[in-house]
């Protein structure tokens, strides 16, 4: 990250710190501009580090405290296995962070964005009747419609884009992860452990 002092300027800070005079050596290679110019790239380091820190505070690009935001949001889990990919982990870490499913349908649409499918749909259902007109309106099943028990009225059908491919992506992935990694375990497992009691969660692929 960009925007902080380097060793040169902290070796110009401290040279400026003392005590004026033409005593002290201008030149680069003199043993006191050496001397100091070993001082400040420890400043440099540190300033730099500082910047860094300020990157971990987006999930999105944390490294040295990635486990600690896992930790925050309770990951690992049975969905989000510590094995897998830095990528992998990120995606749902991002995930837990943006969307803990709920009573709307788009929570889970939200919750699948940010698992790295965006585009989701939902389709709720509901029990087939054969109720005639009524003063809100006609409530029955038509021809055509599915012969849906009760059980339809809780029922969701979460339909993800399908085909998706995680790639891993410089800085933001560990020695030994794959360059590319598949499947929908991590996304099924996390819409199924976000869904009420009382939801009946579908998943569904859309045709690409």
């Amino acid at each position: 990250m960009a925007g902080g002092l380097i060793a040169d300027d902290y070796r110009r800070l401290l040279f400026s710190l003392l005590p004026p005079g033409m005593i002290w050596p201008t030149d680069p290679e003199s043993t006191l501009q050496r001397l100091l110019d070993g001082q400040a790239q420890e400043f440099a380091r540190i300033d730099a580090r500082s910047l860094e820190l300020l990157a971990e505070a987006d999930p999105r690009q944390a490294i040295y405290l990635f486990e600690e935001w896992e930790s925050s949001y309770g990951l690992p889990s049975r969905c989000a296995p510590a094995d897998q990919s830095l990528a992998d982990r990120r995606v749902a870490l991002i995930g837990r962070i943006v969307g803990q499913g709920g009573m709307r349908a788009q929570d889970y649409i939200e919750l699948a964005d940010g698992l790295g499918y965006p585009g989701a749909e939902v389709l709720e259902f509901r029990e087939a009747t054969v109720e005639v007109d009524t003063p809100t309106g006609y409530t029955g099943a038509v021809i055509g419609d599915d012969l849906n028990g009760s059980d339809w009225d809780w029922t969701w059908r979460v339909m993800l884009p399908s085909g998706v491919v995680r790639e891993s992506v410089i800085d933001e992935s560990e020695i030994g992860d794959p360059l590319r990694s598949w499947g929908n375990d991590l996304v099924e497992c996390a819409l199924n452990e976000a869904a009420p009691s009382w939801l009946i969660l579908q998943i569904g692929y859309l045709e690409e």
